[in-house]
């Protein structure tokens, strides 16, 4: 009779377990009430039609040990999802099933205040919600920076247990599930200029134990510290800790759909800003490592980031490292820059905007002109990470400018060197009605002239992989400068660079490439512009297939290269001007007439063009006329032109 009543489940269709939140009742403590009293309450619904059919003479005929069993049964047995078609639709969640969760805090090592207290209680609440705690990484790491300098290695851990209304094995069969399919790791790695190191990483792990009949999840804190931290260089970490925490938020967010569990990481709400503010005089640098994994072990997608940044004083040099692997997916961008430069907002601009054209250029230059080879999905996913390659690159110019003015010896040094030639080209340029200018100016995508920046070599690559084929698109920048000093003659020499590449990977034929590259060489004399050299040459490779089916094999479709140069040369002696332009195009291209045909039925077109012009300007009369005026002119002349082609 008990089981022909807890087995009519029509009455339960669409009613909820009343979860039972106090750890200190359980289901065992109620059944110690009699069973009679227990069963109407525990489920209301079924009081109407137990009462008329359990009365106290046959409850009598049965031990209470014996009903208490036979309830906890059925009950396990009803608030179990069970497979009926009246009730698959619902699915109780984690409160409802659950009878009793306990959490418990294990420390070791850790100083007791009322920060420690706080980083307990974040770490409890952390355990109960593991994937939203990595998304609050920044909270976790604020609550980690409060405990002081003087706190050293330590572990720290929250262990939620819960017991549920489900049976051993539906549990088993529902943790067993879910258990692999999430993987986070977070991993921070700082070291002080000192050579102190500070590690600190978080665990979790969500697991059942079947004997016990219980879920375990664990949320755990490890903080190690290498050698003694000062106040100060304690502070200095809080701020790493600032910035990679808003990084981790990002990073880990959940997502709020039920088919993921984690929110594409949009890498342009992510940026590397607090790199302006490292604090070089206490650190040297750090190491970070995020990543997830979601699904099936077969189709289960990766999410992994993994970035340093560092500082050598010695070398006055910071380089940053950065790669996100996105499943298909690949970002990585390399940053190596001095830390002497100045301000140039100009320059910065041009550097941008030569960054933004090149990708451009390479991302819609490939089998298909009108579209990008990425997809829509796969450009937005490229043009997010560029635009933290870009924010990066900004970021370190900053710093490496913060730190000039912190170094009185490198500043003097720049701004008797690079700074005032610098100044003396850009008047040369802006301001002399006898300059005629580098060419074509728009083509000049770099900028004329010499940048104060801090020289750099940047590199961003982005590579996806779409089944058949495979794009991949490169950038490239780069500026170096030079000072050189021979008797009463000194000069700066800069070179500027960018680049950009595609190709599929060896899954097609297809690419393009493009070179743009600015040099110029100074001579100064009495802080005077004696000498100006500037050339500047563009260069396109590209060609694009077809495939034939008939031979199974690609073909050519189009092959473009492409040449352009643009040269300079200024003498200004004796209030003399002397300058020499030239400029030459070559350009040769190859285009398939039809479809399919024989290996020669190709249109060719070329071009080329070249033209030079001397000027000179000046009291041409005096040097004419007189012989020592015209000594003078000519051995200073032959003294510049040695000295800057020593510099080339």
């Amino acid at each position: 009779m008990i089981n022909n009543g807890l087995n009519n489940h029509s009455s339960l269709a669409t009613k909820q377990v009343l979860p039972v939140d106090n750890a200190n009742h359980t289901l065992s403590s109620k059944l110690q009430h009699s069973p009679l009293e227990i069963a109407p309450k525990l489920i209301p619904e079924l009081a109407t039609e137990l009462s008329p059919k359990i009365t106290s003479d046959f409850i009598s005929q049965f031990s209470d040990e014996k009903v208490a069993q036979l309830l906890q049964q059925q009950l396990s047995v009803l608030i179990t999802p069970a497979k009926k078609a009246n009730i698959s639709s619902y699915h109780y969640s984690a409160e409802e099933l659950a009878i009793r969760t306990v959490i418990t805090s294990q420390q070791e090592g850790l100083l007791k205040n009322e920060h420690s207290d706080k980083l307990i209680q974040r770490l409890n609440k952390s355990v109960t919600d593991i994937q939203g705690a990595y998304a609050n990484t920044s909270d976790i790491l604020f609550n980690l920076g409060q405990l002081g300098h003087q706190q050293t290695s330590f572990l720290a851990s929250s262990q939620q247990r819960v017991e549920r209304a489900l049976n051993p094995y539906m549990e088993g069969i529902n943790r067993s599930k879910h258990e692999d399919d999430d993987n986070y790791r977070f991993q921070l790695s700082v070291k002080t200029k000192e050579g102190d190191t500070i590690n600190i990483t978080f665990n979790s792990s969500q697991g059942y134990d079947e004997s016990a009949g219980k879920t375990a999840d664990n949320f755990s804190l490890s903080y190690e510290v290498e050698g003694d931290l000062s106040e100060a260089e304690h502070a200095a970490l809080t701020q790493v800790m600032a910035g990679v925490g808003e990084m981790a938020d990002e990073f880990f967010k959940v997502s709020q759909y039920a088919n993921s569990r984690y929110v594409p990481v949009n890498q342009g709400d992510m940026n590397l800003d607090f790199l302006a503010d490292f604090n070089h005089q206490q650190l040297s640098g750090f190491d970070v490592s995020f990543s997830t994994t979601e699904g099936e072990s077969v189709l289960s997608t990766e999410n992994n980031l993994d970035f340093s940044y560092s500082i050598d004083e010695s070398m006055q040099q910071q380089a940053l490292v950065f790669k996100s692997d996105r499943g298909a997916n690949k970002i990585d961008f390399t940053l190596d820059m001095a830390t002497v430069g100045a301000k140039d907002n100009q320059q910065m601009q041009l550097y941008l905007a030569s960054l933004d054209k090149n990708l451009e250029d390479s991302r819609h230059n490939s089998s298909d002109e009108k579209a990008s080879a990425f997809g829509k999905k796969g450009d937005a996913n490229m043009q997010q990470g560029f635009a933290l390659f870009k924010g990066a690159f900004a970021s370190m110019s900053s710093a490496a400018q913060r730190y000039s003015k912190l170094e009185s010896l490198a500043t003097q040094q720049f701004s008797d060197g690079r700074a005032m030639v610098a100044d003396l080209v850009d008047n040369m340029i802006t301001n002399d009605h006898r300059y005629q200018g580098l060419g074509n100016s728009t083509q000049n995508s770099l900028g004329a002239g010499i940048s104060k920046l801090a020289d750099f070599d940047a590199k961003f690559e982005f590579a996806m992989d779409r089944g058949d084929y495979q794009p991949k698109s490169n950038v490239a920048l780069s500026q170096a400068t030079e000072q050189q000093k021979s008797g009463e003659l000194k000069g700066v020499t800069q070179s500027k660079n960018v680049s950009s590449h595609f190709d599929y990977q060896n899954t097609r034929p297809d690419y393009y490439d493009s070179e743009e590259s600015y040099n110029i060489n100074t001579a100064v004399k009495n802080n005077e512009l004696v000498g100006l050299d500037q050339y500047q040459q563009i260069d396109i490779d590209k060609k694009t297939y077809q495939y034939n089916q008939d031979k199974s094999q690609y073909e050519l479709k189009m092959a473009l290269t492409e040449k352009t140069t643009h040269e300079s040369n200024i003498r200004l002696i004796n209030d003399i001007w002397l300058e020499s332009n030239e400029n030459s195009h070559k350009m040769d291209k190859k285009e398939r007439i039809n479809e399919i045909g024989e290996p020669d039925d190709f249109k060719n077109t070329n071009h080329y063009s070249h033209n030079k012009l001397v000027t000179l300007i000046g009291d041409l009369d005096k040097l004419a006329q007189d012989k020592d005026a015209r000594r003078e002119y000519l051995t200073q002349l032959s003294q510049v032109n040695f000295f800057m082609d020593n510099n080339k």
